[in-house]
């Protein structure tokens, strides 16, 4: 059986150290530098060292064609004439080319002519020996032989290579021809040609030892341009600079740019030493000790920052050095770089300010503030201090009606006072849009709440701006460490819940925190969680209240009040629990909840008596009520017109043009819009004649004092003629009492609501009448807006 192949045999890969490998990287060496950037100059000097030997040759081989022409003087013929003449025009054609080139600097031509006279040199020279070896005798032997090896060797120092192979060739083959014509012994020969290789060998070392240092000699040219070339771009375009002293610490070799960064003229530099620019520094601290040990000890250093005072200024200087040594050891001073890093210091601590000041007013930033309170909390400092939060009150309205320019003004005079206010060693800060904290350390609570209290009073003084008067205020609240807590999160914590009261107490004040607040938070953010619960168990329900006619005691519509169902407190009124609501993110979901209610519950009433539902303005805040409202009346297929929606003055007052597109949608929709607790609010005529509304409801703090307070009398008057001038209905709420419904009777004023008239109660009292009773009669009331009411008979109402 045929045993398997064994493969082709592997290449090698060892490198081919043999003469045609030899001969190769010899070959790449002499036309290496072709086509490139190096030619011109290589050939240059080449050049150069061909016409010094063509000159040293032309006298030489003159001198040695006479002297061995008179040794065999007796063999003279006419050939040797002939030789003789063809070898000194030559001689003389190779100086004159030299001469030429000189003056016309061709290079390449120059070469390529000298190759080519040494090479009918070297066939000249071969023709005068072999006819002198012809006639030699045994005496001239010796002479000729001498003549031979000179000539052999001669282009050993030729340089290109090509013109010593020109003259190398043609006389080594003559010559060998003449010695082996020759009666010499055998040994002599192979010496001969022995010689001949050394001398080939010889010739082509030595071009390539002269072409390796032309090489050489013109890129360390080149790196010597570059250097300087970078040197001078370094020194006029870089900030660097560089310096130099001598074994004394004096500047030397001071170059312009050094001396235009210190202000010295370089003269006068020269003869400074490093000691004397250490005169200059910009502060009593030693910041050159370090400089100045370094260059004690003669040992280099790297990047020593320096702040020096030039022309007044404050100037950052980076140095580095080492120190130079002759060769022999002896220290002759110091060479290095110098950098003027002003600039990129600034940058850099404007860059490290700005990460912990706000960028604005100046003040620490939140983060940085943080950081501060907690490294107040450490127990190894110890020391009692104050937390201050401050928040501007109404600040919204800065912005929204004169434009963040004035608001970012109004918030750097907030942040001057604050600084103004402080001790040197306390911390402000601005932790957000319009929040400020103060840090006072070493301080008792007697002395935190006085400081509090100034900056309260310092910001509710008078500012102008752009020819406009404001006057800010905030509201400030204060923990102390250790007595109110001992970490951040804790002290932050109850600094913001003594804000918090601080706001509800009128603003413009200052609040010591108490326990009794983190408990009252702790149950609102419980309270919270149950009313959310309670919204998807469906724990609230409604009841209703009715409006009723004061003439004829018939109920025109009611109001849908919301009651909680609590698992263990019971049933609760909005009181406990609508604050809470409007305070968190529930509002709009309560009120949605309550709108659905009712519309649904109306709508399956046999009597069609208005059903009104209170609007918070946090439900308008969206935009997306009205979309609610069209779903709620679609989905119950409740008429538009017997829905009113109660809304207050505070819906006016933080109105947008969101608000009142939507309130106006509403209106077209055909829901009426009720104006609640008229009265009690800021500007109400203003509202009167900026919105139209459908009626007023008069607030029961008025109906109250009737009819006892004549002033308020007047009012209600005024309000009720009011009303009917401008065809709005009105109804007094919290009627009590018979006199008072007598008085509002007696006055004009048609509709009332309150306990006297009616208790909230639960829908079944207006779903329907008994069917032995008479049904309900539908008539137009005697309202200005002719709205459509069921009259429903309540004679107990009447009777008392």
């Amino acid at each position: 059986m045929k045993e398997p192949s064994a493969g082709p045999a592997p290449v090698s890969t060892t490198r081919s150290k043999g003469p045609r490998a030899c001969f190769r990287r010899l070959r790449k060496l002499f036309t290496s530098y072709r086509g490139t950037e190096n030619e011109p100059p290589i050939r240059h000097e080449q050049a150069t060292l061909l016409f010094g030997m063509t000159f040293f040759f032309t006298i030489l081989g003159t001198a040695s064609c006479i002297l061995f022409t008179f040794a065999f003087e007796r063999h003279v013929t006419s050939e040797t004439a002939v030789a003789d003449s063809v070898i000194m025009l030559l001689y003389l054609a190779l100086l004159g080319g030299g001469l030429r080139w000189r003056r016309h600097g061709d290079d390449t031509s120059y070469i390529r002519e000298s190759v080519q006279l040494l090479a009918g040199l070297g066939v000249a020279w071969g023709a005068l020996v072999n006819l002198f070896a012809m006639g030699a005798g045994p005496d001239e032997q010796g002479i000729l032989v001498g003549l031979i090896m000179a000539l052999v060797s001669t282009p050993m120092l030729a340089v290109p290579l090509s013109a010593a192979l020109a003259f190398y060739i043609p006389i080594s083959i003559l010559c060998s021809v003449a010695i082996v014509a020759q009666p010499i012994q055998v040994t002599a020969i192979y010496s001969f040609f022995g010689f001949l290789g050394f001398a080939l060998t010889g010739l082509i070392y030595m071009n390539k030892a002269m072409l390796e240092r032309s090489i050489g000699r013109l890129n360390l040219q080149k790196e010597h341009r570059t250097i300087s070339l970078f040197l001078r771009e370094f020194q006029e375009v870089s900030s660097d600079w560089l310096w130099e002293t001598d074994p004394h610490g004096r500047f030397r070799n001071v170059s312009a740019r050094m001396a235009t960064v210190l202000q010295v003229d370089q003269a006068d530099l020269e003869s400074l030493s490093v000691d004397d620019v250490a005169h200059c520094r910009a502060s009593q601290e030693d910041e050159f000790r370090d400089l100045i040990l370094a260059m004690n000890q003669r040992i280099a250093f790297k990047d020593i920052i320096l702040a020096v005072l030039i022309e007044g200024c404050v100037r950052w200087l980076c140095l580095t050095g080492h120190p130079v040594h002759d060769d022999v050891g002896r220290f002759l001073g110091y060479r290095g770089i110098g950098s003027d890093i002003t600039e990129a210091r600034i940058g850099r601590q404007r860059i490290e300010f700005l990460a912990r000041h706000d960028s604005l007013t100046g003040l620490l930033n939140r983060t940085a503030f943080v950081e501060e309170v907690s490294a107040a909390c450490d127990p190894l400092v110890g020391d009692a201090f104050a937390l201050l939060l401050i928040d501007l009150d109404n600040f919204k309205g800065v912005n929204d009606d004169f434009g963040h320019a004035v608001g970012d003004h109004v918030l750097r005079s907030v942040a001057e006072r604050i600084r103004a206010t402080i001790r040197p060693t306390d911390l402000s800060a601005r932790i957000g849009g319009d929040e400020f904290a103060v840090l006072l350390r070493d301080i008792g609570q007697a002395d935190a709440l006085e400081i509090a209290e100034r900056i309260a009073e310092a910001l509710s003084a008078p500012l102008m701006i752009e020819d406009l008067g404001f006057t800010p205020s905030g509201s400030v609240g204060i923990a102390l460490s250790p007595a109110h807590g001992t970490d951040t999160e804790t002290l932050m914590r109850r600094a913001d819940l003594s804000l918090y009261r601080a706001k509800e107490r009128g603003k413009k004040a200052a609040c010591l925190f108490e326990f009794d607040f983190e408990q009252e938070y702790y149950g609102r953010m419980r309270l919270q969680a149950e009313l959310a619960s309670a919204l998807d168990e469906q724990q609230l329900f409604l009841v209703y209240q009715p409006i009723v006619d004061v003439r004829t005691g018939d109920i025109v519509s009611v109001e849908a009040l919301v009651r909680w169902r609590h698992p263990t407190r019971g049933v609760l009124t909005p009181g406990a629990f609508m604050p809470n609501a409007e305070a968190s993110d529930l509002m709009e979901r309560l009120g949605e909840y309550v709108l659905r209610l009712a519309c649904h519950t109306a709508a399956g009433w046999r009597n069609p008596v208005p059903v009104a539902v209170n609007l918070s303005p946090k439900q308008l805040r969206s935009g997306r009520f009205v979309g609610i409202l069209k779903q709620c009346l679609l989905e119950s297929g409740l008429l538009p017109g017997r829905l009113a929606l109660e809304v207050t003055e505070t819906v006016f007052l933080v109105s947008s043009e969101t608000t009142t597109n939507q309130l106006a949608a509403i209106r077209d929709l055909g829901v009426r819009i009720v104006l609640d607790d008229f009265g009690t609010g800021y500007s109400s005529l203003t509202y009167l004649r900026g919105f139209d509304v459908d009626g007023i409801k008069i607030d029961q703090s008025f109906t109250r004092d009737l009819p006892g307070s004549q002033k308020v009398a007047a009012i209600v008057r005024t309000i009720g003629r009011l009303a009917s001038d401008m065809n709005v209905y009105v109804v007094a709420e919290g009627v009590e009492t018979v006199g008072q419904m007598n008085w509002l009777r007696s006055n004009g004023i048609a509709f009332a609501q309150g306990y006297l008239l009616g208790r909230p109660g639960e829908d079944t009292v207006f779903s329907g009448l008994d069917p032995a009773r008479p049904g309900p009669t539908v008539a137009i009331a005697n309202t200005a807006r002719d709205s459509l009411v069921v009259r429903y008979a309540a004679p107990s109402v009447l009777e008392t």
